[in-house]
């Protein structure tokens, strides 16, 4: 694996007796539900690593993204970003339009980009809400760095529906995503057997409660 493993290796656990409150039930264990979400994001972030060390541009970031995201399951789109945080190239030709819009006009970045201007670093967006015209998304972003400083960022962009099936959690009854304090996203409601794992991710925490 690449240099993100390094920042996902400080995965920790919290069992329902004691954080969360609660019993066990017949539902994954949390060290397996921590596993799931660590393997899962490790793979997609060690994919934007591999893009961004080639340091690709408007031109080739199309050509540069193909074999790593060909066959991910799940697969939204891409994106390349300046480091003003406009998108400048856009993999799927159906977001052709989005290319040239700004980000900074996107009010949940905003401790994102606080936090890419003092230190670059690979970043985990939490699920976004879903409607009629699109899915609930995950969005991860990747620096692109040239001389020390940053040059832009590649991103990819996953259905949160295929995250949940891949970690065990789309079986359950009951789920709560909560992402630096923030509920993310849910499912029917907790009762007293729920568990819950607190996941520290690239520039964000999520605990996931769950029966």
């Amino acid at each position: 694996m690449g240099g993100t493993r390094a920042v996902m290796l400080a995965i920790g656990v919290l069992m329902m007796g004691s954080a969360c409150g609660g019993t066990a039930a017949a539902v994954p264990a949390e060290t397996n539900v921590v596993a799931a979400v660590e393997t899962y994001f490790v793979d997609l972030f060690d994919r934007l690593e591999r893009v961004a060390e080639q340091r690709p541009t408007e031109k080739n970031f199309r050509a540069l993204m193909k074999p790593e995201v060909e066959k991910i399951g799940g697969f939204y789109g891409a994106s390349f970003i300046n480091s003003d945080w406009e998108i400048r190239a856009v993999y799927s030709r159906s977001h052709a339009l989005a290319v040239g819009y700004s980000l900074t006009k996107v009010k949940p970045l905003d401790a994102f980009r606080k936090k890419m201007a003092e230190k670059p670093a690979p970043q985990l967006s939490e699920p976004s809400d879903g409607g009629l015209m699109r899915p609930s998304l995950i969005t991860m972003r990747q620096p692109v760095m040239q001389d020390g400083k940053l040059a832009g960022m590649v991103s990819l962009i996953i259905r949160t529906e295929h995250f949940l099936r891949a970690v065990g959690l789309e079986a359950c009854t009951a789920y709560v995503i909560t992402c630096d304090g923030v509920d993310a996203e849910r499912k029917g409601g907790l009762g007293e057997q729920r568990k819950c794992v607190v996941v520290p991710l690239p520039s964000t925490e999520w605990t996931i409660e769950y029966e």
